[in-house]
């Protein structure tokens, strides 16, 4: 069992794996992460209260054998590397695969690739360092948990007896299986009158003050500096981040059980609640 990585970048991609052209040597830094501490003290007290811990970026070194059939082989898959692999580029992605654990991060290269050119090389032992501003590992895939709000129904090809649609749970249960909290995406089908969602394992709760036909979805993400209230009609989004309730909190979901349940006024019930997630990791 090997540990594989591709590196996406808008410029394209690269794959470090046990096989030629570029075997993966070693990946550091995926689980090392510093952090700072905040504590506070007081006149004549002895050391110092604690208060939190906030995560630093982290600094990932890959290193790689690039192997060539010739010299102008191996050019070719240097300049490949070094247009992918590129800080001019932007932040790009890394997919780290190993057994059955897949998790991704968001890097920018802190310098560009170190890989020695010399007359007639045809192999070389090379370095790239990449650095995470958000020191989060991801799950590649985002989960989704519906809150059913319409269970059964006709369906063709069907049998006798018909079931016929009825009012579903408005609770479910989501398990964050991450290392830390996580933001949540909040997809709100209406109808719905001033629609509510609460977390019951926190007590918080995020609720929007508007009528929703059964032709708008309202979506919310609470994620840290990419907070977000739309409503979707049509397949056009409009800001309603003005609609929301002053005691509403951006909530996300903590570590272990949450239970989450939505509420509507007037008797509305909505098509579908959906609540859409990653589970975050310090490292591998």
């Amino acid at each position: 069992m090997y540990q594989k990585i591709k590196y996406i970048s808008s410029l394209g991609e690269i794959d470090f794996k046990n096989s030629e052209p570029i075997i993966l040597q070693s990946i550091t830094g995926l689980s090392e992460t510093k952090a700072e501490h905040t504590t506070t003290k007081y006149i004549n007290q002895d050391g110092e209260k604690y208060e939190k811990s906030n995560l630093n970026k982290k600094e990932i070194v890959i290193k790689f054998l690039l192997i060539g059939n010739s010299h102008e082989d191996y050019i070719n898959y240097r300049n490949k590397i070094l247009r992918v692999i590129n800080p001019k580029a932007g932040e790009g992605e890394l997919i780290y695969s190993y057994g059955d654990i897949q998790r991704s991060i968001k890097l920018v290269p802190d310098e560009s690739p170190t890989m020695p050119i010399k007359s007639n090389t045809k192999f070389a032992e090379c370095e790239v360092v990449l650095l995470a501003h958000d020191p989060y590992m991801k799950d590649v895939m985002e989960y989704g948990e519906e809150i059913c709000t319409w269970v059964g129904g006709m369906s063709f090809k069907f049998s006798l007896p018909l079931s016929f649609k009825k009012r579903g749970e408005t609770k479910q249960n989501i398990y964050n299986n991450g290392h830390v909290e996580t933001p949540i995406k909040i997809y709100f089908k209406g109808p719905a009158n001033n629609p509510c969602v609460i977390n019951h394992s926190t007590g918080e709760f995020i609720k929007v003050n508007r009528e929703l036909t059964s032709d708008d979805t309202l979506i919310i993400n609470t994620e840290f500096s990419n907070k977000t209230v739309e409503i979707e009609r049509n397949g056009v989004r409009t800001n309603a981040f003005n609609y929301i309730d002053l005691d509403s909190t951006f909530f996300k979901l903590r570590v272990g059980d949450n239970l989450i349940e939505y509420t509507t006024e007037n008797n509305l019930t909505p098509q579908s609640v959906e609540i859409r997630y990653r589970n975050r990791y310090i490292g591998i």
